[in-house]
């Protein structure tokens, strides 16, 4: 209570705690299928709506059902792929030759429950990729000087994570049917070398680096960096491309201890 006059009482500043990022209204213009459209035409603005609604698990969504519908389409193409070029691998070295032919006609034709909880865990593990990214990424660009969220990092590096997850995923579906290999469907480099050993590492490393779509998304999160957190150009180029350097290491690591 106060003993202030009513006059007095009504001229008191009045202090309002700032809504959330997520909370703010929509600005003119902002929806998902405008966001979409932006994502190629236009990712200036894109950036500008996600710096003030980051909505992250929007574009999370969209690439687990994106992942999980080519895991489930392509399941009966991957499986049996993996194994015959797992086959003279270190790890398959190790397993009889009866279990792994078991395995190997259990890959051929997979059971409805199996197949559907292999696509899931695909969508799911994607999403979490792009999750831990987008962790990495913020810490990265609040060293270098960002000013912003960690929740507007993951709308970054989500809504740009679009490019490679969700339309590479759905371009490579029907050339995966077509022709009938995964490991030989390649947007990028590593398309350059269509006789090469999938297990090869100059192969591998061409999958890693060189995929066109993740370029494509990799500029636009630094777009979206160096407009949503104020960095140079320059900064964000560095606080994105370095952690996706090294971070590209560990799948590509990881293959050449298994093959």
């Amino acid at each position: 209570m106060t003993d202030l006059p009513p006059e007095e009482v009504d001229a008191l500043p009045v202090h309002k705690t700032a809504p959330s990022a997520d909370a703010m209204p929509s600005p003119a213009g902002d929806s998902l299928p405008g966001r979409l459209r932006d994502l190629v035409t236009k990712p200036s603005r894109l950036m500008d709506h996600v710096g003030a609604r980051p909505q992250w698990w929007v574009p999370g969504l969209i690439v687990l059902v994106a992942v999980a519908a080519f895991s489930w389409l392509t399941s009966p193409i991957s499986g049996p792929e993996q194994m015959e070029m797992m086959r003279d691998s270190k790890l398959m070295s190790m397993v009889p030759e009866e279990q792994w032919q078991a395995q190997y006609e259990e890959s051929m034709n997979p059971s409805g429950t199996k197949r559907l909880l292999t696509s899931l865990t695909a969508g799911f593990t994607a999403w979490l990729m792009m999750i831990i990214f987008g962790f990495i990424l913020g810490f990265f660009v609040r060293m270098s000087g960002g000013k912003g969220s960690f929740r507007q990092a993951l709308g970054v590096t989500a809504w740009a994570g679009l490019l490679p997850f969700a339309l590479g995923t759905l371009v490579k579906i029907p050339l995966v049917l077509a022709t009938e290999s995964v490991s030989r469907v390649n947007i990028g480099l590593a398309a350059l070398m269509p006789g090469g050993d999938p297990g090869s590492f100059p192969f591998l490393a061409l999958q890693s680096y060189g995929d066109f779509l993740s370029w494509w998304g990799l500029a636009v999160t630094i777009i979206g960096f160096s407009r949503v957190f104020g960095l140079s150009r320059n900064a964000a180029i560095t606080s994105v491309l370095l952690p996706w350097a090294l971070l590209s290491l560990i799948p590509l690591g990881m293959a050449m201890l298994v093959m």
